[in-house]
């Protein structure tokens, strides 16, 4: 059955992204779509809280055959059946461009010609299996210590909160850093969530170290989207992220999660994430031999020359500064 609903439920996503990524572009406002996922974040947050606190709380007033743990797909299915209702009033418009599958073949053929995404691709391929590990099995680690649903809830909200208070400061955080060493903070931050899932010994230890997702998930998905819209040819950065989020969160987790159980039922749970652990080390170590020895080339978009307002173009020294294209060279040499 879950089997069956996974199938039809995988293109949803994509077309609501898509629907709306296109009808932004069409209101001329497509910069705004690079903050909806916050508010998918947030109502991730309030719904994993509140749909256990209610479950908890509620006695199963149905018959006694029911466990409470099947009133968690009731509520899934009946929010389900009203968001049918309201999706009729979801912004949808049909674009009449045609050149979608040009933009994803060629992002597929960057892949295999620029060494820093072929870095990328693997990157964004090893977390997303070792991500599903932590997504399948981290429950089990903590029902294994007697964690309630509500340790479980408040998991989920700490670590999705966590990545949108850390959203405020990224400009920040990419400057201070470059893209290598925030991949490198990130892939180090989920190492040691690992070792710690491994280790658990009471359920609320979980809740602290739930803080770090805001950099193992939230700054390493920056950085990789930053790094492909360095490297994208114009007009292919959105389809090079699609493909990557596609290595990470469908083929890397699949392989992932099929490996996983093979593990947890041959060595246990705590062998599996000291595994993924380990994993990531051993990855840290070698992306940081290979990434300085790739070549880096420097790209300006060019585009940017046409927006650009006169009034602010200067020749003087003191408003050398304010230049777009030293701002972009200075931006751009961080990067190294």
């Amino acid at each position: 059955m879950i089997m069956v609903w996974s199938i039809f439920a995988a293109p949803l996503k994509w077309i609501a992204d898509d629907s709306l990524y296109e009808y932004l572009d069409f209101v001329d406002a497509t910069d705004r779509h690079g903050k909806v996922w916050v508010w998918g974040h947030m109502g991730a947050c309030i719904g994993s809280c509140t749909i256990v606190l209610w479950i908890e709380n509620l006695h199963c007033f149905l018959t006694t055959d029911i466990p409470r743990i099947y009133l968690h797909f009731y509520s899934y299915s009946a929010f389900m059946v009203i968001t049918v209702f309201v999706s009729v009033l979801y912004p949808i418009h049909v674009s009449k461009k045609s050149e979608h599958a040009n933009k994803t073949i060629k992002a597929l053929g960057l892949i295999g010609s620029d060494g820093r995404v072929i870095l990328l691709s693997v990157t964004v391929f090893l977390t997303g299996a070792i991500w599903s590990t932590a997504h399948n099995f981290l429950f089990w680690q903590m029902q294994d210590v007697g964690s309630t649903e509500l340790y479980m809830g408040l998991s989920v909200a700490i670590a999705l909160f966590s990545e949108v208070t850390l959203h405020l400061f990224k400009g920040k955080l990419l400057r201070v850093f470059s893209l290598k060493w925030t991949v490198v903070i990130g892939l180090g931050c989920l190492a040691v969530q690992m070792v710690f899932y491994s280790f658990l010994w009471t359920p609320w230890a979980v809740l602290p170290i739930q803080v770090l997702s805001a950099f193992s998930n939230g700054a390493l998905i920056w950085a990789v989207n930053a790094q492909t819209n360095d490297v994208a040819t114009p007009g292919t950065e959105r389809s090079l992220q699609l493909v990557l989020h596609c290595l990470s969160h469908d083929c890397g987790a699949g392989l992932g999660s099929f490996a996983g159980g093979f593990i947890v039922g041959s060595f246990g749970l705590p062998v599996l994430f000291q595994a993924c652990s380990v994993t990531l080390l051993l990855w840290i170590c070698m992306f940081l031999l290979v990434h300085p020895r790739l070549p880096h080339i420097k790209k300006i978009n060019y585009s940017r020359l046409l927006a650009a307002d006169n009034s602010d173009m200067s020749d003087s020294d003191d408003d050398q500064e304010r230049d777009w294209l030293v701002k972009a060279m200075k931006d751009d040499g961080k990067k190294l």
